[in-house]
């Protein structure tokens, strides 16, 4: 078994210069590590467990009965953990359980403080845009500042936050043939100055 501190919640790193940080969230037995963080809105929260374990986000209410009934538009892992992205994290308090465990008090709570922490204003993004969307899953992601901006990373996660897709874009373009079940995904943006979100529907 894991020490217990080998489990406590870290800082994983930042998001080149953006400063977007990654946060870590993992179970000690039938309990989250550490059940409470404070994090920016623009942070991520990747969640490390065990098989049997998810991260379902729930009411206040629900989260006070110890009931895992899910909040409607709120973030759910797959059992084992799943990556949370920032536009299922707004400024506010998101309270979450393990639904099969949560009988047993497996709960946790993230605060999402301010504005994005070192996120690029949007008037200083690049361009970058994603075509067409909806798509077949065959689309372009690019960005119009050619000089600036040739290389970047492109991550597609799903909506349980499961990493379907990964590779870093040359010559300002990336052309992605994504074969996937229909639905909504995240596309993840990272260049040098920022780290950025889109949507995509697929089907």
């Amino acid at each position: 078994m894991k020490k217990a501190g080998l489990l406590l919640f870290s800082l994983t790193f930042l998001c080149l210069a953006g400063h977007a940080a990654i946060f870590t969230v993992q179970n000690n037995a039938n309990a989250f590590t550490p059940n409470l963080i404070t994090i920016q809105a623009g942070d991520t929260v990747n969640f490390v467990l065990g098989s049997s374990h998810d991260a379902r986000e729930v009411s206040q209410s629900s989260w006070n009965s110890n009931s895992n009934v899910a909040l409607p538009g709120g973030f759910q892992t797959a059992l084992g953990g799943g990556v949370v992205l920032p536009v299922k994290l707004t400024v506010g308090t998101h309270y979450y359980v393990c639904t099969p465990h949560v009988q047993f008090g497996m709960k946790g709570r993230i605060v999402v403080q301010g504005s994005p922490s070192g996120i690029a204003d949007a008037d200083l993004r690049p361009a970058f845009t994603v075509y067409p969307n909806p798509s077949t899953g065959k689309f372009r992601i690019s960005t119009s500042d050619l000089q600036q901006f040739r290389n970047f990373k492109v991550e597609i996660f799903n909506v349980l936050g499961k990493l379907t897709y990964s590779s870093m874009a040359e010559n300002s373009a990336c052309d992605i043939d994504l074969r996937v079940p229909a639905g909504v995904y995240i596309i993840r943006i990272t260049d040098e100055k920022a780290t950025m979100t889109r949507r995509i529907q697929i089907g």
